[in-house]
């Protein structure tokens, strides 16, 4: 770190990137650094994270009260990687600046979540925080969703209910979620509904659009980075699929189905997204077949 740098972080207030300390961590409190690295290592923010020793912060301002000495680096780095998982890359800069010693630990998390690996002082194995705004906090299940989703294009089924009633579409509506986590547009060139009893597939359905956007063989979906739809997904839907599917004159099915629906992009990435124990629901022209067929 140079001193441009430095100077840089002097000027910003506490957040989920950046935080002050007074003094730096003695062995003593060595159980308040695990604490405070683990919290950045798992704040949202991609970017590294500071924690600014030598400075003391109050109401925004700040007084580079300096410390008394350096610590080795060695004794830090054995800590962390003795009881942080998985690995985190970190930096103990020393800092020298107005004649006054500092240290600026840098953390640069890769790959969250980010834990004790054992039991240290009064931290049970596995304690987890994340730094949210300038103070730490416990992890919440949505926390490690957004963690564990990171990096990654996840496809949902939301409901399990498709709905065969608009004939004049030519298609059947399955509600379904589509998340972007990755830091690229993501476009989806192709997709299609599998509809299964057990192992054996029954149909497949062609995607031709989504809500208020049908379009047909030519259908594409792009989404932009962080981006997220949910909404009816068509699929092309016939009156001769009622045959395989079972369906009666009033348009439910006996059988127990399970809906795979399959999405391709451009980069030829498959996403996939399974529901069991889907509900049909067919109604209209769709039926004329089943129905001139019971006569």
């Amino acid at each position: 770190m140079n001193m441009d740098q430095f100077e840089q972080l002097l000027t910003l207030d506490e957040s989920e990137i950046l935080d002050f300390k007074k003094t730096f961590y003695v062995k003593e409190r060595y159980v308040d650094l695990l604490t405070d690295v683990i919290a950045f290592a798992n704040a949202h923010s991609k970017n590294s994270k500071y924690i600014v020793c030598g400075v003391k912060e109050e109401k925004g301002v700040k007084d580079l009260v300096g410390l008394d000495s350096f610590t080795d680096q060695s004794i830090i780095e054995q800590l962390i990687f003795e009881n942080i998982e998985p690995f985190l890359s970190f930096k103990l800069h020393a800092i020298s600046y107005q004649e006054k010693r500092f240290h600026v630990i840098e953390i640069r998390p890769e790959k969250r979540p980010y834990l004790l690996k054992k039991q240290y002082g009064t931290l049970n194995k596995g304690f987890m925080k994340i730094r949210r705004g300038a103070t730490n906090d416990f992890t919440t299940r949505a926390d490690l969703d957004k963690m564990y989703n990171e990096g990654q294009v996840k496809l949902q089924v939301s409901d399990g209910f498709l709905y065969a009633t608009k004939p004049e579409l030519g298609c059947a509506e399955l509600k379904c979620r589509l998340s972007n986590h990755t830091d690229k547009t993501t476009t989806i060139v192709w997709g299609c509904l599998e509809i299964y009893e057990g192992e054996t597939k029954l149909t497949e359905h062609r995607l031709y659009g989504i809500k208020d956007n049908h379009v047909g063989a030519d259908f594409q979906l792009k989404l932009t980075p962080k981006d997220e739809i949910v909404t009816d997904f068509h699929f092309g839907f016939t009156s001769s699929q009622c045959f395989p599917l079972a369906v009666d004159e009033d348009g439910v099915t006996k059988k127990t189905l399970t809906y795979k629906v399959i999405l391709i992009d451009a980069d030829d990435n498959e996403y996939t997204a399974i529901c069991h124990k889907g509900f049909l629901l067919v109604k209209g022209e769709f039926l004329w077949k089943v129905k001139l067929k019971n006569k």
